[in-house]
């Protein structure tokens, strides 16, 4: 019987570890980590992307990837790594294992690199077809946006920023990352149906192997 018992323990300890790993994560800063669209406008020094990235050397503008707006990348050599957004380009990025909610006081947060004037339009999306216009993001700062000045109740799943100028070294607005506070960060849009499925069939397994244990 203890050892039938001690087995249950183990099992249900074990599952509870994986919840509490996964909702961990919800205090930490949160990170755009996904590319969901881009358009290059043309308007540009030529064919985007282009931006700056390290360590290759101080230099821009130069091509990139669009994966440099994702996760927190500052950089090796203390440059920051970015996205150059002329007039009418633009990104779309998503968050895979979160979504952002409106918690208290500001929730988005877009960061650009270098002081020359340069703006960007704001868009986000909880469906990732339909977006609604949440601010300007200002140069060599990050701007910080509050779900709640729009009224907006629901969950991000996709932040759009859309060029307005071609001012700057390298012509646009120079995205470096989209960050989310803990308080702002909600639950995954598929996983954590996934995550209490996985819970609850577990416990049913251990039922199931107690009962067949004493049976014999």
């Amino acid at each position: 019987m203890s050892i039938r018992r001690n087995k249950i323990f183990c099992t249900l300890v074990g599952i509870l570890g994986l919840v509490l790993a996964q909702h961990s994560s919800a205090a930490l800063i949160g990170y755009a980590d996904v590319v969901l669209d881009y358009y290059d406008s043309g308007a540009g020094p030529f064919a985007g992307p282009y931006g700056g990235t390290y360590p290759t050397g101080p230099g821009f503008p130069i091509p990139v990837s669009t994966s440099v707006v994702l996760e927190d990348d500052p950089g090796l050599t203390g440059y920051p790594d970015f996205l150059s957004l002329p007039t009418g380009s633009y990104i779309t990025v998503g968050f895979t294992d979160e979504t952002v909610i409106d918690g208290v006081g500001n929730d988005i947060f877009i960061q650009e690199t270098g002081a020359s004037g340069e703006r960007a339009n704001v868009f986000i999306s909880s469906d990732l077809l339909n977006f609604i216009f949440l601010g300007v993001a200002a140069d060599d700062v990050t701007t910080a946006f509050d779900l709640a000045s729009i009224g907006f109740v629901g969950q991000v799943q996709a932040v759009k920023i859309v060029g307005l100028d071609n001012f700057g070294g390298s012509p646009g607005f120079d995205v470096m990352n989209i960050q989310v506070l803990p308080g702002s960060i909600g639950p995954a849009a598929v996983s954590e149906p996934g995550i209490l499925s996985l819970v609850l069939l577990s416990l049913l397994g251990v039922v199931m192997r107690s009962r067949r244990t004493q049976r014999t």
